[in-house]
């Protein structure tokens, strides 16, 4: 967490206006009261770096996804995830101007809660898992723009146990357990244009329906890796870079 309030600074460091001095101590203590105000939302953002919401390229059946990094973490360590895609008819294969129907979803749990459980004596017990499902349609406007539109629903959980010797306080207050969790309904729309074999440019909108939340993306795909920005108007950090490694065939 440290190293994540420090990369944040410096970014605000370098965006603003130059300044003698920052005041460290208030500006983690602000970062830390937002997520503690609701701490499932903001561990939610980095579970949305790893999904893969965008439909298969014309002409591939299937695909799979893994995050590389997400946010501010290294994700094939810390946060290991899968995301599938399957496609279940083209566009217009059944009848012209129908749209192409993908159905996606998606798992990741993280080893180092069972880790930290098993080394330290505070911690009885921790789980920090993820998913994810949905489907999306596609259809093409022009050679050079397609568009997306679908559903999604994610579930995240959160649960750290202490051991009764422990002596865990937040704000004061003695803690013995953390239970926390994201559970939300998304509409997801978006386009996407090509710029050559394997290669496109994609932009997309998510809305919480449950949170009336927003989030975007965007992205470079290659043939096999993302590069993209998510933004969270809301969020502690509101852009997160994102990389992941895919296969579509």
């Amino acid at each position: 967490m440290k190293r994540i309030i420090l990369i944040t600074a410096c970014l605000g460091l370098l965006a603003g206006p130059a300044r003698a001095g920052i005041d460290w101590e208030s500006k983690g203590m602000q970062i830390a009261g937002e997520i503690l105000a609701n701490p499932a939302a903001f561990l939610y953002e980095f579970q949305q770096d790893l999904e893969a919401t965008t439909p298969l390229p014309p002409g591939k059946r299937f695909g799979f996804q893994t995050g590389l990094w997400g946010g501010a973490l290294p994700t094939i360590g810390a946060m290991p995830s899968l995301s599938g895609k399957y496609r279940l008819h083209g566009e217009g294969r059944i009848a012209p101007g129908l749209p192409q129907l993908d159905i996606m979803g998606g798992y990741w749990n993280s080893p180092l809660a069972g880790m930290a459980a098993d080394q330290s004596n505070d911690i009885k017990d921790a789980k920090f898992n993820g998913h994810y499902y949905g489907f999306l349609l596609s259809s093409s406007v022009s050679p050079r723009v397609r568009t997306f539109w679908g559903f999604k629903k994610s579930q995240l959980k959160a649960k750290i146990s202490f051991a009764p010797t422990a002596n865990v306080k937040l704000l004061g207050t003695p803690v013995r357990s953390i239970d926390t969790g994201f559970d939300d309904e998304f509409f997801v729309v978006g386009l996407e244009s090509p710029k050559g074999l394997d290669k496109l440019w994609s932009i997309q909108l998510n809305y919480g329906i449950d949170t009336q939340t927003i989030a975007s993306k965007v992205s470079w795909y290659g043939k096999y890796f993302e590069l993209g920005l998510n933004i969270y108007p809301e969020g502690v950090f509101v852009v997160h870079p994102v990389w992941n490694f895919h296969l579509n065939f």
